[in-house]
């Protein structure tokens, strides 16, 4: 028998943004209102980038925990042909992965999922054409942020340049921060040990905030926006590093973002309209009846990046691994001495990313 249970819905958005991230850098879904537990979710994303695309399968859990991934599917990519073009594998927790494939202009593409003898194909998506340009800057201010107390809160901006085209184009923006943190090097005595290597730290800033805009029927060609906040910490002793990545939609795609957008926005009051269910555009294609969340959404992308140096923060920092000869080794934080646990589950490497470069 299947059971009802009312699905935290920011935390599906967080968890599925979550997967919208290439490993080497840098964010859906009918989750509205009560969902049945063991219901399909499938996500995915297809980009002209050169880049790592992925694809999640998996189903509700019960009391607002999180969907458990399925591993056992089989999923494949379709040209506008019906043709399986690529098959993508299981890295497990349900994410299914493709390396060296890319959307090519023109062409149109949609997944293919097997899962215990059923067939569930998206919609076919065609690759947009257009791009914005997007320049970046970035503010410190102490204003309320998620309290109504003032903080010390970094904001980036964009300032984005449509084509110069009536063709209708519709943007969706996801940001994300990779930051270096050394760790602290204790030479001990005797023949003193390496230096360990630093961490680069990344992680989405304000996962919850969908960035949209649609440029169809506007005589305006540039627009303003915040693409995103976060609070000041000690990230910022070091250089950090914010990726805007900009997306290039579908009408279909934006309108499902625009509702989701709205579900977001209504969760803050128990007197709040309950928001319509948000479809996507996946099904059964035996059972048109069985509700499957998710979209598999393609799109034309590109990323453009800004760094801030300690320099740029106006805010007093104060650096928690600062190193003292006298000090024991043992009273370090544990921050200081591995990236795991400074990480604190964000993902993070050793190895700086090809476009650590300062200008």
């Amino acid at each position: 028998m299947i059971k009802i249970h009312n699905i935290s819905f920011r935390f599906l958005l967080v968890f599925l943004l979550y997967l919208l991230l290439p490993i080497s850098c840098i964010d859906k879904l009918d989750f509205v209102g009560d969902t049945q537990e063991g219901q399909l979710v499938i996500y995915g994303l297809f980009t002209d980038g050169d880049e790592r695309q992925a694809v999640n399968v998996s189903q509700t859990a019960a009391f607002g925990l999180s969907p458990r991934g399925v591993p056992n599917a089989q999923v494949f990519l379709l040209n506008s042909r019906g043709e399986r073009i690529s098959r993508y594998y299981s890295i497990g927790n349900g994410e299914y992965e493709i390396f060296g494939v890319k959307a090519v202009a023109g062409e149109s593409y949609a997944i293919e999922v097997i899962l215990d003898e059923n067939v569930y194909r998206s919609k076919f998506e065609k690759v947009p054409e257009l791009l914005a340009e997007d320049v970046l800057s970035f503010g410190f201010a102490n204003e309320p942020f998620r309290t109504e107390s003032l903080e010390s809160v970094f904001t980036v901006f964009s300032e984005t340049t449509l084509p110069a085209t009536r063709d209708p184009i519709y943007l969706r923006w996801m940001i994300e921060e990779t930051y270096f943190w050394p760790l602290v090097y204790l030479p001990g005595t005797g023949f003193p040990p390496p230096v360990p290597p630093p961490c680069f730290i990344s992680d989405i800033i304000e996962p919850n905030r969908l960035n949209l805009f649609n440029g169809s029927g506007t005589s305006t060609r540039k627009a303003n926006f915040v693409v995103g906040k976060r609070r000041v910490d000690n990230s910022f002793l070091y250089p950090l590093f914010v990726s805007v990545r900009q997306l290039s939609i579908n009408r279909e795609a934006y309108e499902y973002w625009e509702k989701i957008k709205i579900v977001i926005n209504n969760q803050g009051s128990l007197f709040d309209v309950p928001p319509a269910p948000v479809f996507g555009n996946i099904s059964n294609i035996e059972d048109q009846n069985e509700i499957v969340l998710g979209y598999f959404e393609v799109a034309k992308t590109k990323v453009t990046r800004i760094y801030t140096t300690r320099a740029d923060v106006p805010f007093y920092l104060v650096d928690p691994c600062q190193y003292f000869p006298n000090k024991p080794e043992d009273t370090y934080a544990s921050e200081c001495r591995s990236c795991d646990s400074r990480a604190q589950g964000r993902r993070w490497t050793n190895d700086a990313p090809d476009w650590w470069k300062f200008d």
